[in-house]
């Protein structure tokens, strides 16, 4: 069961129980209503805060200098939270023709995340501002009119850890965010299905004295369902080696029979079992595909590797990688990553060149240009100085051009990433870095 003590929708802090306990233990709430102390350890360490105070000193997320009912807000109280615990699974179930079913691949279904809580301040006009100010967070950060928008993230706990310093959540001296970092997931593409609902109030006393705390409920729908970890850095700015001078003599060959590294990889995979030569099978037409005709291979590469160990995950979950280029001072042509399972841990210039699981490819990116293929959200796109974040699906393919795949780094056994690239346009400060995200169902 997912902790209650701490909700994050699209960088904004929506509550903190720890924040709204001292708040409303400092007089900001209802005065016939008690709140007790249950409340997450040092949840200010974990979260870099100085100790609680008061709205206005602290800069509570919701204190507005324009709204004076803000300072009076102590913030929303979660009392239940539904939906954070695992995805839905789905699958198709067709009957056969005689007995049982076919049962169908599994598909992780949305997440639908209900959330109940109260609102506590020291007059109802501040409770009215918190709703309404809970209500506008809850529209997420985008800003889209049209509803067109995929979502934002929802961070969360899944459990209160302990912050003793001691040596029970990491090795040697720790401290609150270091015990902490572990507890802490991510959900992508959330979005407000169900606006704040009041389902209840409380804390009227006299005759005529309105109730000024709220009893809420919302609900919010994570498009990904899967509950990522924070990111773990395998390799950061990693430049490629300086060229090797090799010869420039060529000897070209004309052998018809000579095949490049697709056609090699192929004649190795394993053939089917030979049929009937007098009744070959039916011939199913390729389908169309989209290809990038500007992909083309180079005269030389130049390749550097990283290796992923599997420590950084559990063996039941998996990882998919976030893998950022940075072209520096010159372009980057025919930049090729190929992720290669390695349960041998063996060398990369060992791994059998056939046996990469995933292939992407980039045709081109500018000078000083940063591209970033994000495998939890499987978005691709760069960012150039002074310019607007732009979709890379235009100069990103697959094998010889075709579609590519995902990569997602499973089974607790390290894996190779090699990236290459044109030799000859490779910059001095060209850059590759990889990280793996915990991917949790």
């Amino acid at each position: 069961m997912a902790d209650r003590s701490w909700l994050c929708v699209g960088g904004v802090e929506v509550s903190n129980a720890c924040r709204t306990i001292t708040y409303a233990r400092a007089g900001l709430r209802p005065h016939t209503t008690q709140v007790g102390d249950c409340c997450c350890g040092d949840l200010a360490g974990m979260l870099g805060d100085e100790p609680y105070t008061l709205p206005g000193p602290d800069e509570a997320p919701w204190v507005d200098p324009a709204e004076p009912d803000s300072v009076d807000f102590a913030g929303l109280l979660i009392t239940d939270i539904d939906g954070l615990d695992s995805a839905p699974v789905e699958r198709a179930v067709t009957p056969r023709t005689g007995d049982g079913v076919v049962i169908g691949r599994r598909r992780y279904g949305p997440r639908t995340i209900v959330v109940t809580g109260a609102l506590l301040g020291r007059t109802s006009c501040s409770v009215d501002y918190g709703l309404r100010w809970l209500s506008s967070v809850l529209q997420g950060s985008l800003g889209c009119g049209s509803g067109s928008c995929g979502g934002d993230d929802l961070q969360y706990m899944t459990c209160c850890p302990t912050t003793t310093g001691s040596t029970e959540c990491c090795p040697g001296p720790c401290t609150a965010q270091t015990c902490a970092q572990g507890v802490f997931r991510t959900l992508k593409d959330v979005s407000l299905i169900e606006a704040p609902t009041i389902i209840g109030r409380f804390g009227g006393g006299c005759g005529c004295c309105p109730a000024t705390g709220l009893q809420i409920q919302f609900t919010l729908l994570a498009g990904r369902p899967h509950a990522l970890r924070a990111p773990v850095t395998i390799a950061e700015a990693v430049t490629w080696p300086p060229p090797s001078g090799g010869d420039d003599c060529v000897e070209w060959v004309t052998d018809p029979g000579c095949m490049d590294e697709y056609g090699e990889c192929a004649a190795q995979a394993p053939q089917p079992c030979p049929l009937d030569p007098n009744c070959p099978p039916p011939v199913v037409p390729d389908l169309p595909l989209p290809r990038n005709d500007c992909q083309c291979e180079p005269w030389e590469r130049r390749e550097v590797c990283v290796t992923v160990s599997p420590a950084t995950a559990p063996i039941w979950a998996d990882m998919v990688p976030v893998l950022e280029l940075y072209a520096g001072s010159g372009v980057l042509r025919s930049v090729r990553a190929r992720f290669y399972p390695n349960p041998g841990n063996v060398p990369a210039s060992e791994l059998d060149p056939c046996s990469w699981c995933s292939e992407i490819n980039i045709s081109y990116l500018p000078e000083y240009a940063h591209l970033v293929l994000d495998g939890t959200r499987r978005t691709a796109y760069v960012q150039c100085p002074g310019r607007a974040e732009t979709p890379a699906a235009g100069i990103v393919s697959g094998p010889d051009g075709r579609p590519f795949s995902w990569p997602v780094l499973e089974c607790g056994i390290p894996y190779t990433v090699c990236v290459s690239a044109d030799s000859d346009l490779i910059a001095e400060d060209a850059s590759v870095t990889l990280r793996t995200v915990v991917r949790e169902t």
